[in-house]
């Protein structure tokens, strides 16, 4: 018996020291691009969210970014993650409305109050809704993070009504409802990717642009533009999206984390935008922007939110804008 003990102790040691012998797994790494700039909230929030999952994994996942839309433009970056050349990607939800034309009731102008009512929608069944939808197009949302509430700036003079739009050449996304919403303003809508606008703008291809106040400061637009309008009329956010297949070959304690990890980076991007939001608008003063500070937002409501609203329920009906309206 004792003969047999110290066999089994032999063999129990041999087995630990050839267990210690074998290399370490090693980590998966994901790439990760975006449009938005080192200096902008979206890089700060990727950076959490690279730490959340290391954490969460001990190192077995990891993820490194890259923005200032250096593996391509919005449409490019989500193709190639569709494709499974790039593991994730963040983008606007204009960019989705050509997978996913419901995912433009998020777009729509004046659609949300506030931040909060947004909020409510994003983090609700109606957010998760349009993630969910993205599946069928191989693309795994994994949460929702911020572009924030767009506002007007241009080169040509102030703009504080409607009228003051017409004939503008204004940057906008790819979004159906975008450019219509600046048609019925008169403008001349012209879209362009990110990357592209302010060599646009500062070659006068395009007169203005709209977008919130972080991207305005992040992306150096005021060294180009002369006045800004805050219309706040209309609210975008990000999705964050993970290419399905290799999203589902991760093992689900992984999977958990990475939406877990996605989640709270976006809440993080969110509260910097917040507390950022008057610190940029002085920043943009001081750099010689004019700010408008009597733009009449009820008229723009009045000329693009209602037929916009019964646009997109003759194509896709109302139960998404009367969920909207519920959560207000």
């Amino acid at each position: 018996m004792m003969a047999m003990n110290r066999k089994n102790a032999l063999c129990a040691c041999l087995l630990s020291l050839a267990c210690a012998a074998l290399p370490a797994q090693a980590a998966t790494t994901l790439r990760f691009g975006f449009a938005g700039s080192d200096s902008d909230t979206q890089s700060a929030a990727a950076k959490e969210f690279v730490r959340l999952v290391e954490q969460g994994t001990r190192g077995e996942l990891r993820v490194r970014p890259f923005g200032n839309s250096i593996l391509g433009n919005d449409q490019a970056m989500i193709a190639s993650v569709r494709g499974g050349t790039l593991d994730m990607e963040m983008s606007g939800t204009p960019n989705f409305s050509g997978l996913n034309p419901s995912m433009s009731v998020l777009d729509l102008p004046f659609v949300f109050d506030d931040s909060s009512h947004a909020y409510r929608v994003l983090d609700g069944d109606t957010g998760q809704r349009l993630l969910d939808d993205l599946q069928a197009h191989n693309l795994k949302g994994l949460a929702y993070w911020e572009v924030g509430f767009r506002d007007i700036t241009n080169s040509r003079g102030p703009v504080k009504v409607p009228a003051d739009v017409k004939g503008l050449k204004i940057r906008t996304s790819s979004n159906p409802a975008q450019i219509e919403a600046f048609r019925l303003l008169g403008a001349n809508p012209q879209p362009l990717p990110l990357a592209e606008l302010y060599n646009a703008l500062e070659m006068k291809a395009v007169d203005a642009q709209e977008h919130p106040l972080s991207i305005t400061w992040s992306s150096g637009f005021h060294e180009v533009q002369r006045y800004l309008s805050p219309t706040r009329h209309a609210y975008t956010a990000l999705v964050l999206v993970m290419n399905l297949e290799k999203f589902r070959a991760l093992p689900d304690d992984q999977q958990r984390v990475l939406v877990e990890a996605a989640r709270e980076a976006g809440t993080l991007q969110r509260r910097l935008n917040a507390e950022n939001e008057s610190r940029v608008l002085a920043a943009l003063r001081d750099k010689g922007m004019q700010v408008e500070t009597e733009v009449d937002r009820e008229a723009f409501r009045a000329v693009v939110a209602a037929p916009l609203r019964e646009a997109f329920s003759a194509r896709h009906g109302r139960q998404l804008l009367d969920a909207i309206d519920a959560a207000r």
